[in-house]
């Protein structure tokens, strides 16, 4: 058998593995948790200072002061953004937002729009582009990426600060990665490998989404329905 290139997923993820000694569910499981654990938050106060946060007050901050400001009749609406896995976990995000959550999204991933911003405009600024195009004030971000390195991501920040969107980041690898440093909350799992990042990505989105359904949708729907 061949050695597999050290640039391979593969060897990415045999390494990472191997570094932190996992080598069953019990220790990757483990690791997981200690990871989610160990998350941080940063939240861009008005004087631009970033403050450190708990995870679960930043969630509660992004429920009340963000996402209830998109309940109708609000015109606002959610983009989500990211790449790869992080693209995956990002029109997961779309679907459930709009279905469980009553809230207007805007997919940016379908494929004509995108082919057409990447091959007009550039893949650097296949998110940013349409942002521009139809980002309104008070219209919120999340954006995903596990390096936060990500050009096409970043520009998609720029963009959507420039339109006066609320920008959510969330992101992994290195601390002073540059998407950590965009966003008006800045999820930021420590961990450098991707398995790590996204699974912690995920369930902080669902539990995000979860908890605005059960505290500002259904029991609002029940006491319409008195």
């Amino acid at each position: 058998m061949s050695k597999i290139p050290e640039n391979r997923a593969p060897a990415k993820t045999f390494h990472e593995l191997q570094k932190l000694s996992v080598i069953d569910s019990v220790g990757y499981f483990k690791n997981l948790a200690d990871i989610l654990e160990k998350t941080k938050v940063t939240w861009m106060q008005k004087n631009l200072l970033m403050k450190k946060i708990t995870l679960n007050t930043a969630i509660d901050l992004l429920i009340s002061s963000y996402l209830v400001k998109l309940l109708p009749p609000a015109t606002q609406k959610l983009f989500v953004v990211g790449n790869g896995g992080s693209a995956a976990i990002a029109m997961h995000t779309l679907v459930d937002y709009a279905n469980a959550g009553g809230l207007r999204t805007h997919d940016l991933f379908g494929p004509p729009l995108s082919s057409c911003m990447a091959n007009d405009y550039g893949y650097k600024n296949g998110f940013a582009k349409p942002i521009e195009m139809f980002a309104n004030e008070g219209d919120i971000l999340f954006a995903i990426s596990s390096s936060g390195k990500s050009k096409n991501i970043l520009n998609a920040c720029n963009s959507a600060l420039a339109k006066k969107c609320q920008v959510i980041t969330f992101s992994g690898f290195s601390p002073y990665n540059p998407l950590r440093k965009l966003g008006h909350l800045n999820f930021y799992v420590p961990s450098t490998h991707y398995g790590f990042v996204e699974c912690p990505h995920q369930i902080i989105l669902h539990c995000i989404l979860d908890l605005f359904v059960r505290s500002n949708v259904y029991e609002k729907t029940i006491e319409l329905l008195g």
